[in-house]
């Protein structure tokens, strides 16, 4: 026992030598178990970086899983300064010619003058009128397109505005909103003349729109402040689309129809704009329907400021005193108290197109929000209602560009929906005499051919490590005593352990296999060549590793793109076009499903399987659901290609409770807590046997001495006896 010291001073034997051997041989089996946990503890680590391997395996083939990720673009503009193209999910290679005649711009705009920004904005005399008996009011703010994107069901942002807040308060609340549509700034003119100003975050004309919650209140926060109009002409409602010209101007009042850019919808003297309202057409009659006006008069196309002298006389009929006019950006916009007339309190209905006529001619009002039009050559779009703000610093503009000719407005300088899955991005107005932009998307086939590269080396780096831990290796060994020859067989962290061999098996399966779905869509709505790795180049090695045949690859992509992506990703085929695949998730099994539309019934190799039906989508337990149309029946293929799989694999291997990587990690963690608790009982006897016989030997020793001591003592009295 440490601190104690028998020393064999009576023995003459080296008793601290001896009981330091003995309980050496008791220590031992301690450091064995010692030796088995730092294995263990080695193992579990090897583990742990084993999952991390399969993560970024799992991120490679991610990168691979669904068709979007094969949109690897190359794009190329001759003038990057101006405008540039993008390719997202959804795009094709194509060539643009552009013009930038216009960029967007942000809408801002300012309050009256505020005597102070630390004090509180509203004077004690308008507090009842802004307040009325309340602490706090609510103002409610619009939220930014890239919000509204993130979480559509939320349009809005409220803010808490109280008695005592200041301007600077106002700022703040405003800009730490989230997802707000506005941005606040302080604007100091002079001593005592400070501004709200409010910066729009999104571009355009839709700009941003505020409400206050006016319960007991007179007269709103905003309208104290001189942000909001407090005039008769409190909103306005803007189109969607807007009137260009062929020159790619923004058209204005004194444009005629037939200088309007209409490419591809050439107009025609019978055309006529028409104007939905949805709770009275305008003209007194009391029907929801369509008021239409005529484009051409008296062998000549009108102007645009006739039409709308005509709409706004309908308007007037209606009593409404709400009157239409063009924007700077060629919108056709409503301005009025909206809220207040009944052919306006909800916006979601009014409409303006162009067109052709069904029946009837130009002049005719129609009932009911049937389409009217055989052909809509210009849609307005529905119109969106924003406030009408008394200072306005600057009017947000909608971008104006041509694509290959036509002309095209743009809330957005990054204009992501007139082509399909293309983005082009706006820089710079175009400069008199110079030539067209031209940019371009291209299938970057060699990045795409590199990217499925990084995916095989990833995985040959896992199974490399996956091999090096499993293996047991028989080593030569030379004893430095007696310099015999020895084996010795080391093994590594995973030997034996049929879960990772098997993980190992399985992903060589995945990608090594032919993919069963692809070979039985073939002639059912699918044809490809490739139906596994090896077909596009990618074979495996003497060694078990992946070696991609990149000129072959690049041949497969070249002639057969399509199958190569389905050969990676995840997706279905369907033998009739009607039925697809709406949605999946982890645990949605792969197959071929005979769908019955009419019925709702889905099976999957002959047998019914449970499923529920809401309008046109069937969704199965196992999450897979199906768009269907009313009647018929298909067969629909769902399929994980090679990336699909593996990613899903770990992906359910990884979230699952009981998990190929939760479970393990807990064994070998329970495995290092079992020999630790060994450890310390065999520690505990070690200990207790080293003071047992540490105490043996001191009694030895004290025996020892004693007995001594008797003989001393005894001789002594023997000595004295034989003098006497």
């Amino acid at each position: 026992m440490a601190g104690m010291s028998v020393g064999g001073l009576v023995s003459g034997l080296d008793t601290n030598s001896i009981v330091a051997q003995l309980t050496a041989l008791e220590q031992a089996k301690v450091t064995r178990e010692m030796k088995k946990k730092d294995d263990a503890q080695k193992t579990l680590d090897k583990f742990k970086d084993l999952q991390t391997r399969l993560g970024n395996l799992s991120a490679k083939a991610a990168s691979l899983e669904t068709p979007d990720k094969f949109n690897v673009f190359k794009a190329l503009s001759n003038y990057e300064d101006y405008a540039v193209i993008s390719g997202r999910e959804g795009a094709t290679a194509g060539s643009y010619d552009l013009v930038v005649n216009q960029l967007a711009s942000t809408q801002k705009v300012a309050s009256n003058k505020i005597d102070a920004v630390n004090t509180p904005v509203v004077d004690a005399a308008a507090m009842s009128d802004v307040f009325g008996a309340n602490d706090t009011i609510k103002i409610t703010l619009s939220r930014s397109e890239a919000a509204i994107k993130a979480d559509s069901t939320k349009k809005t942002v409220d803010i808490s505005i109280s008695k005592t807040d200041t301007l600077k308060d106002i700022v703040n609340k405003i800009n730490a909103a989230e997802g707000t549509g506005v941005k606040a700034s302080i604007m100091t003119l002079g001593d005592g003349d400070n501004r709200l100003v409010l910066t729009a975050v999104d571009t355009g004309t839709k700009g941003f729109s505020m409400t206050q919650d006016n319960t007991g209140t007179s007269v709103s926060l905003m309208e104290y402040l001189g942000v909001l109009s407090v005039s008769t002409g409190d909103q306005v409602a803007a189109s969607s689309g807007a009137l260009l010209t062929n020159n790619g101007t923004v058209a204005d009042k004194d444009t005629t129809f037939d200088e309007l850019n209409m490419a591809l919808n050439k107009l025609k003297p019978s055309d006529a704009i028409g104007i939905y309202l949805p709770t009275e057409n305008g003209d007194g009659s009391g029907n929801d329907g369509w008021v239409t006006f005529s484009l051409y008069k008296s062998g000549s196309y009108r102007t645009i400021d006739e039409v709308l002298e005509e709409i706004n006389g309908a308007l007037e009929t209606s009593g409404s005193g709400i009157r239409a006019e063009l924007n700077a950006s060629g919108e056709i916009v409503l301005r009025g108290d909206l809220d207040g007339d009944q052919n306006f309190s909800q916006m979601g209905g009014v409409k303006i197109q162009i067109g052709t006529l069904k029946n009837g001619v130009a002049g005719d009002s129609f009932s009911g929000d049937a389409s009217i039009f055989s052909d809509v050559k210009k849609d307005m779009g529905t119109l969106s209602k924003r406030n009408e703000f008394a200072n306005v610093i600057s009017e947000g503009k909608n971008a104006i560009y041509s694509i290959d000719g036509m002309w095209i407005n743009s809330q957005s300088n990054s204009d992501d929906k007139t082509i399909s899955g293309s983005v082009f991005t706006l820089k710079k107005v175009s400069q008199p005499g110079m030539e067209h932009i031209k940019v371009s998307l291209e299938i970057d086939m060699d990045g795409l051919a590199s990217k499925i590269s990084e995916f095989i080396e990833e995985y040959n780096s896992l199974m490399k490590f996956i091999d090096e831990n499993t293996k047991a290796t028989v080593k030569e060994d030379t004893d430095k005593t007696t310099g015999k020859k020895t084996t010795v067989r080391e093994t590594g962290a995973f030997t034996g352990d049929t879960g990772v061999s098997s993980l190992r098996d399985n992903l060589r399966q995945m990608l090594t296999g032919v993919i069963d779905q692809i070979t039985e869509a073939l002639g059912k709505g699918y044809n490809t060549k490739y139906s596994s790795a090896a077909t596009i180049g990618i074979t495996t090695q003497k060694d078990g590793s992946m070696s991609v045949d990149k000129d072959k690859l690049l041949k497969a992509l070249n002639s057969d793109l399509e199958g190569v992506r389905k050969l990676f990703t995840t997706g279905s085929f369907s033998d009739n076009p009607e039925f697809k695949v709406g949605y999946y998730n982890k645990s949605s099994t792969t197959g071929v499903y005979q769908i019955d539309a009419a019925t709702g019934e889905v099976r999957l190799n002959g047998e019914l399987l449970e499923s529920s039906v809401l309008l046109n989508i069937i969704t199965l337990k196992n999450g897979l659901s199906f768009e269907v149309p009313t009647s018929g029946t298909a067969n629909v293929t769902f399929v994980r290609g090679i990336a699909g799989q593996i990613a899903n694999f770990v992906e359910k291997a990884k979230s699952s409770v009981d998990g190929y990587f939760k479970q393990s990690e807990k064994t070998y963690q329970t495995r290092i807590d079992s020999i630790q608790k060994r450890i310390d009982e065999l520690q505990m006897r070690v200990d207790n046997y080293t003071a047992r016989i540490t105490r043996q030997f001191s009694t030895l020793e004290r025996s020892m001495a004693n007995l001594q001591s008797q003989t001393a003592n005894m001789m002594a009295a023997l000595n004295s006896t034989s003098y006497r």
